[in-house]
């Protein structure tokens, strides 16, 4: 989670930042020894606040910023996941933040559920969306940078209202997981929210001036998602684990129905939108993508070099007991080791770093 939402504030890779795994509370530290043949490097905790964000960037380039849900890019604070008050998103470049978990379980820690009896077709409210709505509607005529970082659909996965489990069980038949029945209910109150915040931007008449980015950090969670025909899962660099959902919005520039199968990364964001905003930074693995969105060539993108790099071993606790195989749709949590992999063009080379053995692939459909 951490690595690839520091790729996206920043347009660097999480190597070169070296922030490959997600922050922790200051008193952990990296387990060694055991079944693990090397010693992972200890965790980064913070994101430095030297490193310069899309949100600071933009907001020099005249735009409110405003950040609504899960930062995950600090220690935690006092609370899990709780925002920093010095390694924040209030910190690096957001004016507006609401640390909320909204509607996810993670909000009724310790408390009875309060959305278990909704009527059929009735979602749980969200003060997540409802907040980032409210930045929406403020700031008059001044451009806005808005980041909506949801908690759905990551664990725990528990969809408020038995009619949304009673719909996926009945949906995916007898064959399906009661993992994979909550998942499908917890998609669907994701895809509510996040038509709420579509909808208010109808209503507020910016439908034309506003481009929406929906995407995701990883992979899915193999006890719940299936991520077939790709192999893995998230925690591991096959293309289940670093293949992720990408839809864009903006009538008027982006054609509507269109398709890309051009390989283009979370760190790309930074250049898209300071290129949208007219402003002039720039980061070093952050390609813009805004004339491939109008319909431009995919040729740029075709032959670029995309890293990846993971020296931790996951899961952190079990290690031994899961299977060292790492399979398509068989869902279990494997054994991740050290990799690191590069991927050209439709070319990809994974290297394990307990062995120095390779893999290579080459894929023959273009997705």
């Amino acid at each position: 989670c951490s690595p690839s939402r520091a790729a996206l504030m920043t347009g660097k890779t999480p190597a070169r930042l070296n922030f490959e795994f997600v922050t922790k509370w200051r008193k952990d530290v990296m387990p060694t020894g055991g079944p693990r043949k090397l010693d992972p490097p200890p965790y980064t905790y913070n994101l430095p606040l030297e490193e310069r964000t899309i949100a600071e960037a933009l907001r020099d380039a005249g735009y409110r910023t405003g950040m609504a849900g899960k930062w995950h890019l600090n220690t935690h604070h006092e609370t899990y996941l709780g925002w920093s008050p010095k390694f924040g998103p209030l910190q690096q470049g957001f004016e507006w933040g609401r640390e909320t978990f909204g509607g996810h379980p993670w909000a009724f820690r310790g408390a009875d559920d309060p959305y278990e009896a909704l009527r059929d077709g009735e979602y749980a409210p969200d003060s997540l969306t409802d907040d980032a709505i409210e930045f929406m509607s403020q700031g008059g005529d001044r451009p806005f940078f808005l980041y909506v970082a949801y908690p759905y659909v990551h664990t725990p996965v528990r969809p408020r209202g038995r009619w949304l489990a009673e719909k996926y069980r009945e949906k995916l038949g007898v064959a399906a997981t009661e993992n994979q029945v909550l998942y499908g209910g917890f998609v669907e109150t994701l895809d509510h929210h996040v038509g709420r915040l579509v909808e208010a931007v109808d209503r507020l008449g910016l439908t034309g001036e506003t481009l929406i980015v929906f995407t995701s950090d990883n992979g899915g969670h193999p006890e719940y998602a299936v991520n077939a025909p790709l192999r893995g899962s998230k925690w591991n660099l096959y293309e289940g684990g670093v293949r992720v959902p990408l839809i864009v919005r903006w009538p008027g520039e982006v054609e509507a129905g269109v398709r890309s199968g051009a390989p283009v990364s979370g760190t790309d964001w930074f250049a898209t939108l300071v290129e949208a905003a007219g402003a002039a930074d720039e980061a070093p693995d952050s390609m813009s993508l805004l004339d491939l969105l109008r319909g431009g060539s995919e040729e740029p993108f075709e032959q670029r070099e995309l890293i990846f790099h993971f020296p931790y071993y996951h899961p952190e606790k079990g290690f031994e007991e899961m299977p060292p195989e790492i399979g398509v749709a068989d869902g279990f949590v494997s054994q991740t080791r050290p990799v690191s992999a590069i991927r050209v063009g439709r070319e990809k080379l994974l290297y394990f770093w307990e062995d120095g053995r390779t893999e290579t692939y080459l894929s023959l459909i273009h997705i």
